[in-house]
């Protein structure tokens, strides 16, 4: 009867702690974000805030700094992901063929990811710093004009997308890699035999049998430019050094994240920062599973 008890309900035991957890820190606060985003919201006293329906919905399409940042949002999305998936794969197929010394090139690929999001944020503010900064000095010694960088509204938000492919980079070169490695060696002896181009060999070779990795950095890079908000908060805090608030110069970097942060902790308006999140996470539902369908394996081998 003992072994019965145990064999019965010791899996529900061992589970409590993790469906507990994801109740507080997931499902209550997601649900207290829907709820707070169809009303006008007071932190300090929930009991008195006014159910507005989407008012706040509504709202947000009129509001410029909204409109901007999801422009933005989708820009550094797009950007991240594509060069990240494309260079991750150059980078892994290069380390592939090298026989010699390729942990120590991976590993100086990959230390980046390893780094802090504010400690690489702060770095490359000093790098793009227009008047003494390495790459403005680099820029003269080939006669090219001093740039803005972060200060400047039409670089400001490629400064910071650059920085995170810079550190996101290392992760799925290692990933892909590691699925270059699982492949077996006779599918790549036949497609040398039948005189396959390099690309021809990748798109009918590599991608059919590596899709699951490539749907897995898709996802997850996707997900965390949506997401995008430490290297913004950081490289662009008073604008780049122009005085104002995170997202400058004006509004040129603002995201979706950012406005959360700034509606709700800055502005206290915790409906619409309750709504921007809600978006932002309908958003990136369709987009995985858009991925899901796209990229799912149609074999396995």
């Amino acid at each position: 009867m003992q072994r019965s008890f145990t064999t019965r309900y010791f899996p529900w035991l061992v589970l409590i702690p993790a469906l507990a957890w994801f109740v507080l820190f997931v499902a209550y606060p997601f649900l207290y974000s829907l709820v707070s985003s169809f009303f006008l919201w007071f932190v300090q006293n929930p009991s008195a805030s006014k159910f507005v329906g989407l008012k706040n919905y509504i709202d947000l399409f009129h509001d410029p700094r909204f409109v901007t940042a999801v422009r933005n949002t989708f820009l550094y999305a797009g950007l991240k992901t594509g060069l990240v998936v494309f260079l991750g794969i150059i980078l892994a197929k290069t380390l592939f063929a090298i026989k010699f010394g390729g942990r120590i090139y991976m590993f100086s690929i990959f230390l980046p990811s390893l780094c802090s999001a504010v400690a690489i944020g702060l770095f490359f503010t000093y790098l793009y710093q227009p008047q003494f900064g390495l790459f403005n000095i680099l820029l003269k010694q080939i006669s090219i004009p001093r740039q803005g960088f972060l200060n400047s509204p039409q670089q400001a938000i490629y400064c910071v997308i650059f920085t995170e492919i810079w550190q996101a980079l290392g992760f799925s070169t290692l990933i892909f890699l590691t699925g270059l490695n699982t492949i077996p060696e006779v599918f790549y002896e036949a497609a040398q035999i039948d005189g396959a181009s390099a690309f021809t060999a990748f798109w009918k070779v590599i991608f059919p049998l590596a899709r699951r990795v490539f749907l897995f950095i898709t996802a997850v890079t996707a997900i965390s430019a949506f997401q995008a908000f430490d290297l913004v908060f950081v490289m662009t805090l008073s604008g780049g050094g122009t005085g104002g608030a995170s997202g400058g110069p004006g509004y040129s970097s603002y995201t979706m994240a950012l406005q959360v942060y700034n509606d709700g902790m800055i502005r206290s308006q915790t409906g619409m920062a309750s709504a921007v999140a809600f978006i932002l996470f309908i958003i990136v539902g369709i987009l995985t599973i858009f991925q899901l369908k796209v990229l799912k394996p149609e074999w396995e081998y």
